[in-house]
């Protein structure tokens, strides 16, 4: 039980040191197997970083091209996000950009184009370059190490110069001026065309705006609607007026008797009684030298009885004498009647023209329609393509304003720090060796541990009671009683 219990114990520092010492050669070995690693690997060779520092900051911000009047992103932040840094980081670790580097830097012989010793000169430079965005900044740092100091400051220059300069290309927007004005070219024939096709349209149909003359057209046809409505009215007023401006002048006489005078007539008598007078005495002639039978004395006779029963009846008829005047009423009516009609067809002929007018207006008015749907689609068409092209010029604009920060190096990223020869290597001699002696210390205690533990060989009574699986009676020799202490 002793046995087994002491086997079960952690060995001794006397048992690792036997263990180890057994395993010398192992030991050796695998201490030169790590100092020629060191060697290898140029651990032992002071190393010199260079560092550089790029701050990536918002302060240009470019319109997007986009379809609008006004593209300017006002509500953008200008915050700096973390996939900016990345982004930024990527561009600086990509392979076409540190393949130029390699070329540019001295990386390989100058004039070499082998690519299998750029691609090696790429690998080897990719593990000593380190880039990497500062935590909690907007600031990407950048390393290089190398033995030699100088070389370190220009890998870094160069890698620099080249970024500034693929960060240009990447923003040049030469494309985009020569794009925009192509398309202002574009649309300012289509302009020039839509607005000839519209003073085409008016000479040809003498339409200024057809909206405003249809509208003036339409007011025009209400206010003769109205003017007509009152022009009915006072007809049908005038025409009853005239009718009983009619019947009034039937009814009154044109002239009324002012005077009137009896009395007979004294003259007529007297010329009467001479003729009466005159007959007698020619009688009274005749009857001396003929007969009263005679032809002429009758004759005479009978123009006496004429004359006696004229004069008889003229003593008995009275003549009467009337005084009349103008009917002042009737003059009157007249003139209100013959005013009447001649105002009546006023009336009349001014309703045919109104209504000749309004049939024309009418007609104007459906044509103007017509002409304004037309003229507003050719409007709508230069407005469109005034749009258009006050569009592309602005964009022109844009892109030329874009185009002249990105030639004059305008950037959103700054070099902060610029890089500088390094002075004192990353890490001294003696640090690089104390590292060797632990590592290599370590390295080699273990392997030859581990080597004399999987080492079948036995060695002492407890390895052989353990390999032949019996227990131990007894045990003699020499090295026995001075390790145990006894005489």
């Amino acid at each position: 039980m002793q046995l087994i219990e002491s086997r079960a114990l952690l060995p001794t520092r006397r048992e690792m040191a036997g263990r180890i010492f057994r395993q010398r050669v192992v030991f050796l070995i695998c201490f030169l197997l790590v100092m020629a690693g060191f060697v290898l690997t140029g651990q032992f060779t002071p190393m010199y970083r260079a560092e550089m520092k790029i701050l990536i900051r918002k302060e240009r911000v470019d319109p997007k091209v986009t379809t609008g009047q006004n593209s300017t992103p006002e509500l953008q932040s200008v915050v700096v996000r973390e996939e900016d840094l990345n982004s930024e980081a990527e561009l600086l670790k990509g392979d076409d950009l540190l393949y130029d580097v390699v070329v540019q830097a001295g990386l390989v012989p100058a004039g070499s184009n082998d690519p299998i010793a750029i691609a090696k000169a790429l690998r080897k430079m990719k593990r000593k370059l380190d880039v990497s965005p500062v935590t909690k900044t907007d600031f990407i740092s950048v390393s290089y190490e190398s033995a030699n100091p100088e070389r370190s400051r220009q890998v870094l220059t160069t890698l620099e110069s080249l970024y500034l300069a693929k960060q240009r290309n990447v923003r040049v927007n030469d494309f985009q001026v020569t794009f925009f004005d192509q398309q202002v070219t574009l649309e300012r024939s289509a302009l020039a065309a839509a607005q000839a096709k519209l003073l085409g349209f008016t000479r040809t149909n003498g339409v200024v705006s057809a909206a405003l003359q249809s509208d003036l057209t339409v007011r025009r046809m209400e206010d003769l609607n109205q003017e007509q409505m009152k022009n009915s009215a006072e007809m049908a007023n005038l025409q009853g007026r005239v009718k009983n401006l009619a019947t009034q002048l039937s009814v009154e006489n044109p002239r009324i008797l002012t005077e009137s005078k009896t009395a007979d007539n004294p003259q007529l008598l007297q010329q009467l009684k001479s003729s009466l007078l005159t007959l007698q005495l020619k009688r009274t002639e005749l009857l001396n030298k003929y007969d009263a039978h005679y032809r002429l004395v009758e004759d005479v006779d009978r123009e006496i009885n004429t004359a006696q029963r004229l004069i008889d009846d003229q003593a008995n008829a009275l003549i009467k004498e009337n005084s009349s005047n103008i009917n002042p009423i009737h003059q009157a009516l007249e003139t209100e009647f013959e005013e009447g009609t001649a105002q009546l067809s006023g009336l009349r002929d001014k309703q045919v023209k109104l209504v000749q007018s309004s049939a024309e207006l009418e007609n104007s008015a459906e044509d103007l329609v017509a002409k304004d749907s037309e003229q507003q689609t050719l409007l709508l068409d230069v407005k469109t393509a005034q749009d258009q092209y006050q569009l592309y010029v602005d964009k022109l604009a844009q892109a030329r304003m874009t185009h002249a920060l990105d030639k004059n190096g305008i950037l959103n990223v700054v070099i902060v720090q610029e890089p500088v020869t390094p002075a004192l290597p990353q890490s001294s001699l003696l640090s690089s060796l104390a590292a060797f002696l632990f590592t290599g210390l370590l390295l080699s205690f273990g392997a030859a541990f581990l080597v004399d533990v999987f080492d079948p060989t036995v060695r002492d009574t407890g390895e052989l009671g353990e390999a032949l699986n019996a227990p131990i009676l007894a045990e003699f020799g020499r090295d026995i009683y001075i390790e145990r202490g006894l005489p």
